[in-house]
């Protein structure tokens, strides 16, 4: 098949969606995330950027620590809220009723609605053009027992339904359908229960 030149971009498959937790005491704020990588082996090392306007920038920048979350693919919609929201605008913990879980190490908390979660403690920061760097040592890892293999290694295989990923251009805000309205109308009524 023949192949045509496109404007540049950051398409890649598959493309994992998080949660990343971040602040401390009534300061926390959560935002959903797909520009994170693992970067180094020994010591473990993951790499997320974030643009400098969102207000989490500034709580990874004060406290120097996230909380990688991995959602379950139900929570697919939970995700494009949160990050889709702004924590000035919006009670994000109210709105979604996400549970947080104190950390052991870090000061940001857990997502207890997450089968996987990964406390982090900023080693540098770059300033790109457009977005800042952190890269950021693992310092904790919590998972859920229906993740782990027989070697108490997460395996995201075992996960029920996967996970969330998406294939495509990595985009700042949700594209497809995206009406913000419904999205809070369904996001209630999954932490209503209904």
């Amino acid at each position: 098949m023949p192949k045509i030149q496109l404007t540049p971009n950051t398409t890649l498959y598959p493309v994992p969606v998080v949660l990343i937790t971040c602040g401390a005491g009534d300061e926390t704020n959560v935002f959903s995330l797909n520009r994170i990588a693992s970067c180094n082996a020994e010591p473990p090392m993951i790499s997320i950027s974030v643009r400098p306007s969102r207000a989490s920038h500034d709580l990874i920048q004060q406290w120097g620590e996230f909380v990688v979350n991995i959602p379950w693919p139900e929570m697919e919609m939970v995700s494009d809220f949160v990050g889709s929201t702004t924590a000035g605008e919006t009670d994000k913990w109210q709105e979604t009723g996400l549970t947080r879980q104190p950390a052991t190490v870090v000061s940001p908390p857990l997502l207890a609605d997450c089968p996987v979660n990964i406390e982090c403690q900023v080693r540098h920061t770059w300033q790109l053009p457009s977005h800042s760097l952190f890269i950021a040592e693992v310092v904790a890892l919590h998972a859920d027992t229906a993740v782990l293999s027989e070697r108490e290694e997460v395996d995201f295989a075992l996960a029920r339904g996967g996970l969330v990923y998406r294939a495509g251009v990595v985009r700042e805000r949700p594209v497809e359908n995206f009406r913000p309205d419904e999205l809070r109308q369904k996001v209630n009524a999954r932490r209503d229960g209904g």
